[in-house]
């Protein structure tokens, strides 16, 4: 018999196989989010933060936290508009995510002790509930945020034109530095994992997002992605 702690790594363990059975279950229902490599490494990293979170709280019985999850979700959620993914589809994975669990967090349940199994199954399942949740929450938040125009919030802002009077493509407007950022923004990485790709300081990062949101006439990364890759699926 297995004690919480053991369960927890048994549990952590099998995120990949986990993983696997839940790329073939969105596959089976024709899911958006493996349609693309880059949206599903982005929906992968997205359930296994779930799943870890899942063994944390199986293990110590607090509630999970992921350090960075509901900043990475925000930009997700935009992301999501840009790659024109329904948000719905974001709410249908996570019932598919965890029919995908059910096999393993039965399996470990199974080796707890006795007395302990009704308790171990109850924490995983409101550990899921709780990760996913939060995770939706912010992402549909981020997707209703990044589908109003950036030009609507702020409406006196006036097109950057070239000569001729052409306006200029968002990108256009931004230094390529600038525009390296906001592509690794885009693909949802934080300031700390922008500045170890480039290694520059988190300072720096901070400077050229906010030179670009001023170029772009944004206030936000979500506004920033909306408007510099506007096109783009």
């Amino acid at each position: 018999m297995l004690g919480r702690e053991a369960a927890a790594q048994q549990l952590r363990a099998a995120i990949p196989e986990i993983t696997e059975e839940y790329r073939a279950a969105l596959a089976r229902i024709g899911s958006p989010l493996v349609s693309r490599d880059d949206i599903w490494r982005q929906c992968r990293h997205q359930a296994q933060g779930i799943v870890a979170e899942c063994a944390q709280a199986l293990e110590d019985g607090k509630r999970p936290e992921s350090p960075g999850a509901a900043e990475y979700t925000r930009l997700l959620g935009a992301h999501r508009v840009v790659q024109q993914v329904p948000v719905s589809e974001s709410v249908r994975a996570a019932d598919v995510l965890w029919q995908a669990m059910q096999t393993v967090v039965t399996k470990v349940v199974d080796q707890v002790e006795p007395e302990q199994r009704v308790a171990a199954a109850q924490t995983v399942s409101t550990a899921f509930r709780v990760a996913a949740g939060y995770r939706l929450y912010q992402g549909i938040r981020a997707y209703e945020e990044a589908q109003r125009p950036a030009a609507a919030a702020e409406p006196d802002r006036a097109p950057a034109v070239v000569p001729g009077g052409v306006e200029a493509p968002a990108l256009g407007l931004l230094t390529l530095r600038e525009r390296e950022i906001l592509e690794a923004v885009r693909a949802g990485l934080t300031n700390r994992l922008i500045s170890r790709r480039f290694d520059i300081s988190e300072a720096t990062v901070k400077r050229h997002l906010h030179n670009a949101y001023r170029k772009l006439g944004v206030s936000s990364r979500v506004q920033a992605i909306n408007s510099a890759f506007p096109e783009q699926g």
